[in-house]
């Protein structure tokens, strides 16, 4: 069994196309093809399901397969990134996800891991879910990632909190006067209960704890509407039907207006993940050191911004 072939393998998963995943390793699709039907001949069952020489899926053995080769092509790559840190110098690409409101905290990671470590590129995949992070992450496709965590963390990975984000109630302001007399300075959730709503879909981590703070107050909110787009959710408000609760990052448009949600006040933490493995590579040690390094700086801005306010009252 060759390392190539593992790579091979693990980039027609990926691609699910012979041409495109031969394309993705520079090589012919001819090559591609070959050496995948040496890793089955080895592994002594078929891996791939194929119709007319097309790919249709991965069988059962091949998804067993595919699990261990990515574990193993990550430990290749992350032994040559290794030596090269002990040679004097971290080069290496790492590849970080971010959740639309993570871009802010993704740039200050980067920029404390580049002035640590010069020769280090980077491949930033923005706009995904923290669901899709952390999937990525344990599929190895990722290094690193800012998502959404709960206080509990993610399973089998190591969690650095940077900071947070709460969710605010937008809407046009016609509805808000319609439905409270003006646009209030904040809305509690007993109010939004009695009102229509949109929401991110259930099983998204912000839904949960959008539920979660709702249940503390022993209150129900009943959506007119899931997505599990954000952009989905300002665009249906922007329509004037119902409100929609959002990070308070979203950009809006001249159409909408943002109110703070209170009682209670439904806030996520942004944090910075990864793999949970051992050895620690020398890519996650720059990652850790880079996360500790943002959280150091975002709590004494917060300290200085708290005895700032105390000041002046």
């Amino acid at each position: 069994m060759l390392l190539s072939q593992l790579t091979y393998f693990e980039a027609l998963a990926r691609e699910r196309h012979f041409g495109r995943a031969a394309a993705s390793c520079f090589v012919t699709t001819s090559t591609l093809s070959e050496a995948i039907r040496k890793l089955e001949k080895e592994v002594g069952s078929p891996l791939v399901n194929r119709s007319h020489s097309a790919f249709q899926g991965l069988t059962h053995e091949g998804e067993l397969v595919l699990t261990y080769a990515q574990r193993i092509t990550a430990d290749q790559r992350h032994l040559e990134e290794d030596l090269a840190a002990v040679r004097g110098e971290l080069s290496a690409t790492v590849r970080v996800g971010v959740i639309p409101a993570g871009t802010g905290w993704a740039a200050r990671l980067l920029d404390r891991i580049a002035e640590a470590h010069p020769r280090v590129r980077f491949d930033l995949r923005a706009g995904l879910r923290s669901e899709e992070i952390v999937e990525g992450l344990r599929a190895h496709e990722l290094d690193a990632g800012i998502i959404h965590t709960t206080p509990e963390g993610v399973r089998g990975q190591r969690v650095t909190t940077v900071g947070s984000v709460r969710f605010t109630v937008v809407g046009v302001p016609a509805l808000f006067r319609e439905r409270f007399g003006s646009v209030p300075a904040s809305l509690s959730g007993a109010e939004l209960s009695t009102s229509a709503v949109a929401l991110l879909s259930p099983g998204m981590l912000a839904r949960e704890e959008f539920n979660r703070a709702m249940s503390e107050f022993d209150v129900q909110v009943t959506p007119v509407l899931d997505s599990d787009a954000v952009a989905a959710l300002l665009s249906s408000a922007e329509e004037g039907r119902w409100f929609a609760v959002v990070p308070e990052w979203a950009p809006l448009s001249d159409r909408l207006c943002a109110v703070p949600l209170e009682d209670p006040e439904v806030r996520l933490s942004i944090a910075v993940s990864r793999l949970d493995t051992r050895p620690v590579t020398s890519v996650a040690r720059a990652v850790d050191a880079a996360a500790a390094e943002v959280a150091a700086e975002v709590a004494a801005e917060v300290a200085a911004e708290m005895a700032a306010g105390g000041a002046s009252s």
